[in-house]
């Protein structure tokens, strides 16, 4: 396997650990209640993609491109392992933004520390930045890592709804400004 799979495999922290937060706040919103309403099943059933469909189908397309698997299938494989590198690679910073909503949610119904939001919310920022933007121009990976350090610091000041609120705004803009990103991209592929 190229040295470059490894590092994509790399990616997958940060989707596995958003399908963990998922599972375990669709937990906690149970918790004392007797019927089980619609969203919580959505907050379990978005748990299971992101941790084990997403990554299933991530490692099934590395290995099918490596292995040369399905040779009459071969391009269509290889685009569906770039989008799968593209979600994971653009992917990562709107996800470390559910995670912190999603993290900000569960505090507000426990009496935690803010290190429980923003210890993890810091270290995958920082993570990602620096796993996907090693090589970049213009020195964008500490851009980017001193951006979800700004974000820890702005934030931390407001309450935890407000948190969330704003975690969740800046993960659906930043959702589509990677989605707009990945179709210029993809056309220039």
């Amino acid at each position: 396997m190229e040295a470059y799979r490894y590092q994509q495999l790399a990616y997958l922290v940060v989707p596995v650990m958003l399908g963990m937060e998922f599972f375990l706040c669709a937990k906690e919103e149970k918790v004392g209640k007797e019927d089980v309403s619609l969203g919580l099943h959505v907050l379990d059933f978005l748990g299971f993609i992101f941790a084990a469909v997403f990554p299933a189908l991530f490692i099934f397309t590395i290995w099918a491109s490596e292995t040369k698997a399905f040779p009459l299938q071969g391009l269509e494989i290889a685009k569906l392992d770039r989008y799968a590198v593209l979600f994971f690679f653009m992917g990562a910073w709107w996800q470390v933004y559910l995670f912190g909503a999603l993290r900000a949610r569960r505090m507000q119904r426990k009496e935690i520390g803010r290190f429980y939001l923003w210890g993890p919310f810091v270290v995958l920022g920082v993570y990602i930045s620096f796993l996907a933007l090693w090589v970049s121009p213009w020195g964008l990976k500490w851009v980017s890592a001193v951006w979800f350090v700004l974000v820890f610091a702005v934030l931390n000041f407001f309450s935890n709804k407000t948190i969330e609120r704003s975690m969740w705004v800046l993960s659906v803009a930043t959702f589509f400004v990677e989605n707009l990103i990945f179709i210029w991209f993809a056309s220039l592929v």
